[in-house]
């Protein structure tokens, strides 16, 4: 009765724990991840992970990619962003915990402070747009950089920062990432 595909479906979608009774040697799982191409895209079903902690959070080091600066990302989108950053001469933070008016945490991609201008940037990258889940969580982020004076770059910005955000709707779009980078080298 076993299958890839159920097998699959079975690590991937649980929720809080996972029963899995099967006949023969256990062992003899591992032998299902050559069958299919899921395989590939899961995380440490079959080995021991290698957890690494980035900020706040702890990912499996196959995960981690590296900025030209050193500092650890999850997202290679991030990675080439970061890059084109220091690139542009741009100094950045990765990650800096944000803190609302009603105390919660957030963490934007990258802040990027403005001397010159006393503009404080906050550069959000929605690599997974698309996906119903994420964009909820997007769209309550979103209600939450407003509540806290954090706007959009094309509605002008707002009195605590301007909000610009990139997306990898048909991939990486470098030219997208250059023109954020103009806006942000040019005050907006």
């Amino acid at each position: 009765m076993l299958s890839r595909e159920l097998l699959y479906t079975a690590l991937t979608r649980q929720n809080s724990r996972l029963v899995l009774f099967c006949q023969g040697e256990a062992h003899r799982l591992i032998d299902y991840r050559h069958l299919s191409d899921a395989a590939g895209r899961l995380t440490n079903l079959f080995e021991a992970p290698e957890p690494v902690q980035v900020g706040q959070r702890i990912y499996d080091n196959k995960h981690i990619h590296r900025s030209r600066r050193g500092e650890l990302m999850i997202s290679k989108s991030e990675v080439i962003i970061a890059n084109e950053l220091t690139s542009a001469g741009i100094v950045y933070e990765y990650e800096r915990p944000l803190i609302g008016k009603d105390r919660t945490r957030r963490y934007p991609d990258f802040t990027i402070e403005d001397a010159d201008t006393g503009t404080t940037w906050f550069w959000e990258h929605l690599g997974m747009l698309g996906d119903a889940e994420y964009e909820r969580k997007w769209k309550a982020k979103l209600e939450w950089y407003r509540n806290n004076g954090i706007v959009s770059d094309n509605e002008g910005g707002g009195p605590n920062g301007t909000l610009i955000t990139s997306t990898e709707l048909e991939g990486v779009d470098h030219n997208q990432i250059a023109r954020m980078i103009k806006r942000v080298k040019s005050g907006g």
